[in-house]
């Protein structure tokens, strides 16, 4: 009885320890599956805000968990391929793209696809760009789908360097992501 206590107290301890960062990645773009959290802030012309939030990501879908003062309390946003699905205490929407629905939650366009890429330190392949990179080849600043965006922290995880800190701004709108605890996955 004792030995199988003392098995199921290991298994416990084992589960509540945190998945140690895969080191097997040499660049930001080998990259395919992350758990990041940190902070979103906001502003816009009109209003302004800020969430913690908690984004897991896979290479064919993607979940953010939003709480804080966004106006909604907390939020959930879901995509798959094609459908996107939004949960707040306010309702709930679908849209083609999570960018569509990020709508609802700051007043304007939030390209969550191009942050795929850019919370990696990447520049989206899906449009033109125009980037400076500093002599270890981070991006420090990005022009991309009107937006101007400033690289201007970035962290070690493993043996990649990824951005801590990501300034963006398009005509008047504003955003800050700083992610606090990046959690490349295998």
């Amino acid at each position: 009885m004792m030995r199988i206590a003392a098995v199921a107290l290991a298994l416990l301890l084992a589960a509540c320890q945190q998945q140690p960062v895969s080191t097997d990645f040499t660049r930001p773009d080998q990259i395919l599956k992350w758990r990041m959290s940190g902070k979103l802030g906001y502003r816009t012309e009109a209003d302004g805000g800020s969430a913690t939030f908690d984004w897991h990501q896979t290479p064919r879908q993607g979940e953010i968990q939003f709480s804080g003062p966004l106006g909604f309390g907390s939020a959930e946003l879901r995509w798959d391929p094609g459908l996107a699905h939004l949960r707040t205490a306010k309702g709930e929407w679908q849209a083609r793209t999570p960018g569509e629905l990020a709508w609802h939650l700051t007043g304007f366009w939030l390209p969550v696809s191009a942050l795929e890429y850019w919370s990696r330190g990447l520049v989206w392949p899906g449009a033109p760009a125009q980037s400076d990179r500093d002599q270890a080849g981070n991006l420090i600043t990005l022009n991309q789908l009107g937006w101007q965006l400033q690289f201007d922290r970035y962290q070690p995880v493993g043996r990649v360097t990824l951005p801590h800190r990501i300034k963006a701004e398009q005509d008047g709108n504003r955003f800050t992501l700083l992610i606090r605890d990046w959690r490349p996955l295998p």
